[in-house]
């Protein structure tokens, strides 16, 4: 322990005790072991960030109930220790990590208890550390359907996903988690407990709305405690839909056939032959593709045998082969491990946003040219939010080596900006873009911070996040030096290696594929 670690621990030795003998000696953390498992989520971050952010938390705490959480926020609040909540963090903006190190909250180790399944009122009261799969076989075992949850829902947490509002499976036709949620329990930054809706029934009430305050607010104005979730009855059949095309760009055509269609499938998700092209090095099952276009359906037999011919209708349009049934069976079944490329030994980051659905071409252009410029190896997947909305979640690969992570940032800027261009928005701030927020938000950004120090007037809640990108030692970092960071780094990992030359040359064929068939139309244009 160096000089300034164990000044720290003295200061915090105190706090410690206190938090102790509120919750338990076992449910307090302080080994550096431990703490340094806190210091990251699922983007792996260099030691160099070390110097901008104190990402090791001082102490982690494992509440049981909502009482444990007041009793720990009263601590914070009179030392005016910061807190961090934590869930599963499989999110990768720096969100659920420390910036000022203090107290980290993670409600996985001890409130995850479903506490209700309501099947007259369909709904579920769980607790916030909860998994997403566990509640939503939980549900399902009483013939009730959770209609939306995370890609991640194996390991994701409710509030984790709700404190980001996420879309995911089942949104497109259930709505996010937004659309899902009917009531939070949460603590105030001053200990104050407060339920934001109501259990059975939607809340329509005339007045700020406190659900849609908190859901989105990445756990800057109170601690989520438990949430309750609206259910639907489970459907008679579900039914999984695969069809190849030649390149990711010809499924943006029929997509949006399907969406102006009266086909309402639970979820569609698309991959490009990149990403199959990963999975095959990491050897796992890929399908021989140049894309992929994944649908869920479900429902009564005879509504899902009348939209499965009606895609296949569409899809046949376009000349997209319908893949066998054991395929599709297999990329539903992994609709949960986007990522398993990861295997392949090297890192990866995803960059999410969302896009208009007739701009999904020039999207899939994008992300190519982008990953060209930077000489990265990346692959994109995606999924539609609802019928004009399109979520792209490309994502790359890096070397862990301290510049080549740093720099492999520049990608997530570049592919945000461009989103912008495109009448879409990235998705997410964080801690690393919540620089972000002044250009995504204008003027409303003013009256975003002036929420956060009207709830948290002394910025204890998950401070350094979304409202502005604060460094360890409370120095803004203003809109335009981020952007200048991140553009300086943008011009280092051009001079960096490629991370896979192999399928940097798959890139570079579509690039040329994309150049001659412009050149041919324009030829017949004459």
């Amino acid at each position: 322990m160096d000089a300034a670690e164990e000044k720290v621990s003295r200061a915090m030795a105190p706090v410690v005790a206190k938090l102790q003998d509120a919750i338990g000696r076992d449910n307090v953390k302080t080994s550096k072991m431990e703490r340094l498992l806190y210091s990251h989520d699922l983007a792996p971050l260099p030691n160099v960030t070390q110097l901008a952010f104190k990402n090791i938390p001082d102490v982690v705490v494992r509440p049981h109930t909502t009482e444990d959480v007041v009793k720990i926020v009263k601590i914070a609040a009179e030392e005016k220790i910061p807190i961090t909540p934590r869930g599963a963090s499989t999110w990768g903006l720096g969100g659920s990590i420390p910036v000022f190190g203090g107290i980290l909250i993670d409600s996985s180790g001890g409130m995850n208890k479903i506490i209700k399944i309501d099947v007259e009122n369909l709904y579920v009261v769980a607790q916030a550390g909860c998994t997403w799969k566990q509640v939503y076989d939980a549900c399902l075992e009483k013939g009730l359907l959770l209609g939306g949850y995370p890609s991640s829902f194996p390991s994701a947490t409710l509030a984790g996903w709700v404190s980001v509002n996420g879309v995911g499976v089942g949104s497109y036709k259930y709505g996010t988690s937004a659309q899902l949620v009917r009531n939070l329990e949460v603590v105030m930054p001053n200990g104050t407990i407060v339920k934001t809706g109501y259990d059975p029934i939607m809340d329509n009430e005339t007045g700020y709305n406190l659900n849609q305050l908190i859901i989105g607010a990445e756990g800057t104005l109170a601690y989520i405690c438990t949430v309750t979730l609206k259910l639907e009855p489970a459907p008679e059949e579900m039914k999984s839909l695969s069809y190849g095309f030649e390149n990711l760009r010809a499924v943006g055509k029929p997509l949006m056939d399907v969406a102006r269609s009266r086909v309402r499938p639970l979820h569609m998700g698309f991959s490009d032959g990149n990403h199959f092209d990963l999975l095959k090095k990491a050897g796992k099952h890929a399908l021989e593709v140049g894309a992929v276009l994944n649908i869920q359906l479900e429902g009564d037999k005879e509504i899902v045998a009348w939209e499965e011919k009606k895609l296949d209708e569409i899809m046949a349009k376009y000349g997209a082969k319908r893949l066998p049934d054991a395929d599709a069976t297999h990329e539903w079944e992994e609709r949960c491990y986007e990522f398993r490329a990861r295997e392949i030994g090297i890192g990866h980051i995803p960059g999410e946003a969302l896009l208009p659905l007739n701009k999904f071409e020039e999207a899939v252009d994008t992300c190519y040219s982008i990953l060209k410029e930077l000489r990265m190896t990346g692959a994109i997947i995606g999924s539609m939010v609802d019928r004009n909305t399109v979520m792209f979640m490309p994502y790359y690969l890096f070397n862990p080596d301290e510049m080549q992570n740093l720099t492999s940032f520049a990608f997530n800027k570049k592919f945000a900006d461009a989103s912008l261009t495109m009448d879409g928005r990235p998705l997410g701030f964080g801690a690393f873009f919540a620089s972000n927020l002044d250009t995504i938000r204008g003027t409303g950004a003013k009256y975003i911070r002036g929420i956060k120090k009207l709830i948290d007037p002394d910025d204890i809640m998950n401070p350094g996040k979304l409202t502005g990108t604060t460094t360890r030692y409370g120095i803004r970092i203003p809109p335009a030096l981020f952007n200048l960071g991140m553009g300086m780094m943008g011009v280092v990992k051009k001079a960096l290696p490629s991370e896979s030359p192999d399928i940097e040359a798959r890139q570079e064929a579509y690039a040329q594929e994309r150049a001659n068939a412009e050149r041919d139309g324009r030829h017949k244009s004459h």
